[in-house]
Order: structure tokens, then sequence, then C-alpha cells
């Protein structure tokens, strides 16, 4: 006995299943794409390609000196990077300073190097600085410190609150932008500093500009490494020393100094990248202070570029004299988030954060 409507019920509900099933696998196809996480990949210095990371940090929206491949090999004991999609093709990065230290891999922020982060050639996303974030804390137990760039600040700081072993805290340099005339950039100082400057020209300072950063090491070692708590490592002199002469050679580095009677009174380390100068390092000794000629040098720098679209920054420490007098020059206070982390084990948590607690209480 034939059985043509049931055959027909059934030849039509295989072919609608089918396509069905079809659909659902062409929807697949488009959908897995979307939902297929971001896993940065971490890598170690020597899988970097200098020509490729250098290239990526000149064209990202977020470029500072501090990320370039000479840079991190200048002031870093070690450095590793996570970088998404691949190692031969960089859309994010994030430069990694680590040390080991009792057997463990450590990431810390380097001296001479304020702040790092995330560098993207396209606009950075939630997505992304969560992914990166995931990956940094899955890799490292401890962080000591570390920074991310002021254009990274308002998306990991949104991005915090879903990180609960990680310690987030606003940190702050300041940014002097220098499109204007002179007048207008000496009419926002404040009037404290206007009359430093008046006092600066008045003490007859002689401005030398210099390849030779040693007395500026010098001057810093006599009057003020005694004060840093801790004492000053001299590795950390040696460091910078590598660092002017990798700067000179890319023709990044500028030092001025103050000079009376023949004899150096104080100096500014000046860096340049693109269309920003940062305030590396400066010292000064007795009669240079009471003669106010880091402001004479400062102000002649200002005086030099006025009008030229860039940006001045003090990168300010977390000390508020400092930042005080970074703020006198009209500069504006730039937030910028900075991390750690200890999940190291007993007893090695407690000794790191005492340690830290001391350092505070001295400053």
């Amino acid at each position: 006995m034939k059985h043509p409507t049931w055959r027909k019920h059934f030849k039509n509900f295989a072919v609608t299943s089918s396509r069905k099933l079809s659909l659902k696998g062409k929807m697949n196809c488009f959908i897995k794409p979307l939902i297929q996480p971001m896993t940065p990949i971490l890598v170690n210095r020597s899988q970097i390609s200098d020509l490729l990371w250098n290239n990526h940090i000149q064209r990202s929206q977020q470029s500072v000196v501090y990320a370039y491949s000479f840079y991190l090999d200048s002031v870093c004991i070690e450095w590793k990077a996570l970088v998404w999609p691949s190692e031969e093709d960089y859309q994010v990065v994030m430069p990694l300073p680590v040390r080991t230290k009792a057997g463990k891999m450590i990431v810390y922020q380097p001296l001479f190097c304020q702040y790092l982060g995330l560098f993207t050639v396209n606009s950075l996303t939630s997505p992304q600085v969560e992914a990166f974030l995931t990956s940094l804390s899955s890799h490292f137990s401890y962080i000591s410190a570390y920074s991310f760039n002021p254009d990274n600040y308002r998306l990991v700081n949104i991005g915090s609150f879903r990180f609960n072993e990680l310690k987030f805290q606003e940190q702050s340099t300041y940014y002097l932008r220098l499109g204007h005339d002179y007048s207008k950039i000496y009419n926002h100082y404040s009037k404290d500093r206007q009359r430093n400057v008046e006092r600066s020209r008045r003490y007859n300072w002689t401005l030398e500009q210099s390849t030779d950063i040693n007395p500026l090491i010098h001057l810093f070692k006599e009057n003020h490494a005694s004060r840093i708590f801790g004492g000053v490592n001299p590795d950390a002199y040696a460091r910078l020393q590598l660092l002017f002469e990798r700067l000179n050679l890319h023709e990044k580095a500028e030092i001025w100094y103050a000079v009376k009677e023949g004899r150096i009174h104080a100096g500014i380390l000046l860096v340049r990248n693109c269309n920003r100068i940062i305030y590396l390092f400066n010292a000064a000794d007795k009669i240079g202070r009471s003669g106010n000629a880091r402001t004479f040098l400062l102000d002649c720098y200002f005086k030099v570029h006025a009008s030229k679209p860039m940006i001045f920054d003090f990168e300010s420490p977390e000390v508020s004299s400092i930042a005080s007098f970074y703020n006198s020059f009209g500069s504006i206070e730039n937030s910028y988030m900075m991390i750690r982390k200890n999940q190291l084990v007993f007893p090695f948590r407690q000794i790191q954060e005492w340690r830290r607690n001391l350092m505070l209480k001295t400053r």
C-alpha cells in the first residue's frame, strides 16, 4: 500500500530541515569570528622585529619615545611584550619591562620611563583593554608598578572594576602646549613664576647647549642623590649615559646648561619625539637654585619653541612641591593609570608590601 501523502510531508520536512541546517551553518560562519575571544600573545625581546615594532610605535595614536625598542633596551633589565593578533602583524602592542627576583618574573616601571601601556594605530577599544589586562594578569603574579599612557586613561579606568586582583591608582603629569606666541605662554605663568623669570634674567645666566651629559650627572650626584630614599643605584647613571648616547644617535636629545663665570650651575635634558618634548632629567646646585637657573632654562626653551604645535611633558613625579612648580608655568594636569598586583605566596607577598609601605612613609 502506497502512502503518497505521508511521503510528501516527509519530503517537505526533510527539505525544510535541510534548509534550516544549511542556513544555521552559514550563520555560524559569520557568528564565530565575532564571538572568538581576543588572545594577546606574550613574546620575548628576541622575537620582536625592531623594524616592525618601531614602525608601529611611530604610527600609533599613543606614540611616545619610551616605547621604541632602542629606548626600552636602554632602560630595561629585560623586556617582553603582549602583541595581537600575531608576531608578524602588530595591531595592538603592550611593552612589558620585566626582571627576575627570588626566582619570579615580575613587571616593573623602569627609571626614565614614565609610562607605557597600549599602542594602537586604530582607535583603542574596551574589549582590547580588557583582553590585554586579562592576559597580563594571567602571566604575572607580581607587578610592582606599571603605568599606562594618558591616552589609555579613560578605557583603563572604565575597565578597572573587572579586575579585583589588580590595584589601580591614578597618577598625573603636566602638559604645556606651545602652539601660541611667547607672550601668551608667559601670561599664563603664575605671578610668582613671572617674578622668578625676571629674577633669573637679572642673574645674567649664559645659556649653553651641549652633547655632554657628564656635568648634568655630576650636578645630580652632588646636589640631589643624597635626598632620595635608599640612595641611587650606580647602575642608574650608567643607564642614563647609555640612554643619552642612543637618543643622540637618533637625534632626539638636547641638553641645556645655565652657566655663570664659566661654571655650570644647572642643566636640563629634553627628549623630542614627533610633536612632544619630555623634560626627562634635571639638576642644579645651590647657586643654580638661588638664581632660578632651571626656570631660566625652561623659559628660554619655551621662547624658542613658541608657536610650534608641540606638547611639553614635564614628567611630574607624585611630589606636590614639584607638581606645583610645573603647574606654575601654566601647564595642565593630565591623568594616567598605574596598576599593581601582589599574588606572591607567603612570606614574599608580606615582605613586598612592607617594603612598599616603608617607601611611601619616608617620601
